[in-house]
């Protein structure tokens, strides 16, 4: 046993995350390190694993997976998970946050060290935890809006913040909003929703951002068993929130909006009594709840296209750029011109559309609102018009709540920017009535828009007139021609084929790039399979497959009629 007597926190866990890595948490291993161990343990009141677990969370900062664990030590991953109560204990204790983490492709639990453990344990002093006992109703309010919107930025899994919201409810007691949510019979994803819901208020109270959409709420509880029943419940106002008066459908205009929930004037003058939202408090949005994919997760990706098109898209990439989109829209201010800038990218299927704008919010740094146009239908009257104006609403908010403006896709927009119908007596009226009505709400958006819209389509001749006006930048996406099908076998199917065999293929096969990453995909799949590389014939004959039911040389040519 080790006699030093000299320990400080930081010495003694860099000893125990030395003797710890490869142990297999050995009888050998408690032995050598029992030292640091019973130094560790007596400071600062935690068990000996935990302080093993603790070790290994400060040398790697980042959140950790059970594997992560077993992976340090050398062994299997259940025998780390007999230490759960460890973990869970650390997380009651408040050292340790629960998070989601990324395993094997897999979204599984993770864990980190609460903020403020490092900055103690390097001063040589215990970690003690922020008070969370005996708030103000106005302490309270604050504590759960600044935690909330940390964890919900980080895209933090919302069953760990459960956890947190109702410690901090068994801490206040006191209050009659506490005391109301620890003795409702309910689940707690019920308690946390009511909790989000009071959060939200005392954000954005009487403003017209107030209110947990739909699509915030699937987000939030995407990971949680029985979200689905829950949203249809909330849609339909039978959620047990509103049936115990605590949560209704946002009015807007005297008419009920299902797709956004806030709670009622009994709770705020019971449960909130004396409590008065700070408008100086508003927090932003976070980028989940208004539905935006930050440009930092998308992968980048090597993009070949014709001469014509890449210049094209070059050009639009630099007008994009955060050093040129502000300088460019003063100008034209100044001018009496719009502002906005709406792009249309239409084309062949597999050509490249969706991955451009991708590819371009990654360049310029931008965040991507992403529409599913077939999603806005809905059969109840009205319905589709207001999904349309929710759009818009919410990405004129996510300009207002980034410094950076972000990208507005309507992917696969094919249905909704074709020639408007004219309305005849026959049972399709109804259909015709409200996608005419939905076109005219995104010619009138697309009129007043400040930001950036991108749509994509395959369109052939069938593009409205007023929609075409509208679309400053239009850009054609061809099928590649040789020398760029060429580059794409080359650098999809590197280290697989020669640059001869690369044209060879070019030379031969009419496809898309979407086509040819479909067979480079069987490629892989096949050499993982046999161990092996597939000979050029194998991929010839991937061709001959793909080649099923390409009618191309019968296709009328993709672009606007004149």
């Amino acid at each position: 046993m080790s006699k030093n007597t000299s320990w400080t926190f930081i010495s003694a866990f860099d000893r125990v995350l030395e003797l710890s890595k490869d142990s297999k948490l050995s009888k050998s291993f408690w032995k050598r390190c029992a030292g640091p161990l019973n130094y560790l343990t007596k400071e600062l009141g935690l068990t000996k694993m935990q302080v093993v677990f603790v070790a290994v969370l400060i040398e790697k900062g980042m959140p950790m997976s059970w594997r992560d664990f077993a992976d340090f030590y050398g062994c299997s991953r259940i025998s780390v998970m007999v230490y759960s109560d460890d973990i869970e204990a650390l997380k009651s204790m408040r050292w340790v946050v629960g998070c989601v983490r990324r395993d094997y492709g897999a979204t599984c639990e993770g864990f980190r060290l609460a903020k403020g453990v490092v900055t103690a344990l390097r001063h040589n002093q215990p970690f003690t935890p922020e008070s969370i006992a005996g708030l103000s109703l106005q302490q309270f309010m604050d504590m759960m809006d600044r935690r909330l919107n940390i964890e919900i930025e980080a895209e933090t899994y919302f069953g760990n913040i459960e956890e947190w919201l109702l410690q901090l409810c068994n801490a206040n007691s006191h209050l009659p909003l506490c005391n109301e949510i620890l003795n409702m019979q309910c689940d707690v994803h019920s308690k946390s929703l009511l909790l989000l819901a009071v959060s939200d208020y005392g954000s954005n109270a009487d403003t017209p951002g107030e209110g947990l959409s739909y699509n915030f709420i699937d987000r939030m509880y995407e990971e949680i068993y029985k979200t689905d029943e829950m949203l249809c419940r909330l849609r339909d106002g039978e959620h047990i929130l509103f049936k115990m008066g605590l949560m209704e459908h946002k009015c807007e205009d005297g008419i009920a909006d299902h797709d956004r929930y806030v709670i009622t004037s009994y709770c705020k003058d019971t449960l909130l009594a004396g409590y008065t939202p700070n408008r100086s408090r508003n927090r932003r949005a976070s980028k989940v709840e208004l539905g935006l994919t930050d440009c930092a997760t998308i992968k980048e990706k090597s993009m070949f296209y014709n001469s014509d098109e890449q210049a094209q898209i070059e050009k639009l990439a630099r007008l994009l750029s955060q050093e040129n989109l502000q300088s460019v829209q003063e100008r034209l201010a100044q001018e009496g011109m719009r502002r906005g800038f709406a792009c249309l990218f239409y084309g062949a299927p597999g050509t490249g559309k969706t991955e451009t704008v991708l590819q371009i919010a990654r360049q310029t740094g931008r965040c991507i609102m992403r529409v599913d146009i077939a999603g806005m239908r809905d059969k109840f009257v009205g319905e589709s018009e207001k999904n349309i104006r929710d759009v818009f609403r919410r990405y004129r908010d996510a300009c207002k709540n980034n410094e950076v403006t972000p990208i507005l896709l309507f992917n696969e927009a094919d249905g909704i920017l074709g020639k408007r119908t004219t309305i005849s007596g026959d049972s399709n009226s109804s259909v015709e009535k409200m996608d005419n009505a939905m076109q005219n709400i995104i010619l009138q958006e697309l009129e007043d828009l400040d930001g950036i819209l991108i749509a994509t389509t395959n369109l052939t001749c069938n593009l409205d007139s007023a929609f075409e006006r509208r679309f400053l930048f239009k850009v054609e996406f061809r099928k590649p021609d040789t020398e760029v099908k060429s580059k794409l076998w080359g650098s999809m199917l590197r280290d697989k084929i020669t640059s001869d065999d690369a044209r060879d293929l070019a030379g031969r096969y009419d496809f898309s790039g979407g086509q040819i990453e479909n067979i480079a995909r069987k490629c892989t799949i096949d050499s993982i399979l046999s161990g092996k590389n597939p000979s050029v014939e194998e991929i010839e004959a991937l061709c001959k497959v793909e080649l099923i039911g390409d009618n191309n040389s019968g296709r009328r040519p993709i672009g606007f009629c004149a």
